[in-house]
């Protein structure tokens, strides 16, 4: 909902088209119509076909690629390699055309690692060759701050908040660089932390809370106008 919410808010506050994408699944049709939110829906089937049509110069020609044998194991042995087609889809659009965004509903953080570290992967894997070339255009599309924004939602838990803070640090290794984080679910103040006497475990884990939300609080009013 949270991106739902930030697409809702992009498309009343640009003139920009915005787009509403959950990676490798159809989003909700229904959600989309009622919050009027345009819905992209990029099956990984139909990326890869586009991917392989573009590099053999026929599409007829990469739907018979994608039926044989050893292509299928291929993506069974690196499923990691359609997410990155699929990737690799949307920056295309983007690069193509200046007036769109596209809000990238992501997996939990475990996934979209995967997916967001595969160029990097399959760079050093192949080194050279036609898909190389298209890794790099993607790694320093993903890495410019002025196309890319990533935004970290985390619920109130101390392992939630731990786990996003994870993340933010493996995201930046890999050279994203506009991240934002987001603690979801709270409504607080500062004045909320100056308890006493509690319990050791609540009150460590309110002072977690605290340090997140004074860095983030910010980001927190921005989302609040989304929602």
């Amino acid at each position: 909902m949270t991106a739902l919410a930030l697409s809702g808010y992009l498309q009343s506050t640009t003139s920009k088209k915005v787009y509403y994408n959950t990676f490798d699944t159809q989003p909700d049709l229904e959600i989309c119509q009622s919050l009027g939110i345009t819905p992209l829906y990029l099956p990984l089937e139909d990326s890869t076909a586009e991917y392989i049509g573009r590099k053999l110069k026929s599409t007829s020609i990469a739907k018979w690629v994608m039926k044989a044998p050893f292509f299928k194991a291929l993506f069974n042995i690196v499923p990691s390699l359609g997410n990155m087609i699929t990737l690799g889809h949307i920056i295309d659009r983007l690069e193509k055309s200046d007036d769109e965004i596209i809000v990238l509903d992501a997996p939990s953080s475990g996934h979209i690692l995967t997916v967001l570290e595969s160029p990097k992967n399959f760079n050093q894997i192949f080194q050279t060759g036609a898909l190389v070339k298209d890794i790099h255009r993607m790694l320093d599309f993903m890495q410019n701050p002025n196309f890319v924004e990533s935004w970290i939602l985390s619920i109130p838990t101390e392992l939630a908040v731990t786990e996003g803070f994870e993340l933010k640090e493996k995201l930046e290794d890999s050279g994203l660089t506009n991240i934002k984080t987001v603690l979801n679910n709270v409504l607080a103040s500062s004045n909320e932390f100056s308890q006493e006497n509690l319990p050791e475990f609540i009150d460590k884990k309110l002072k977690l809370r605290k340090k997140f939300f004074l860095k983030m609080r910010e980001n927190l009013e921005l989302l609040s106008q989304c929602i």
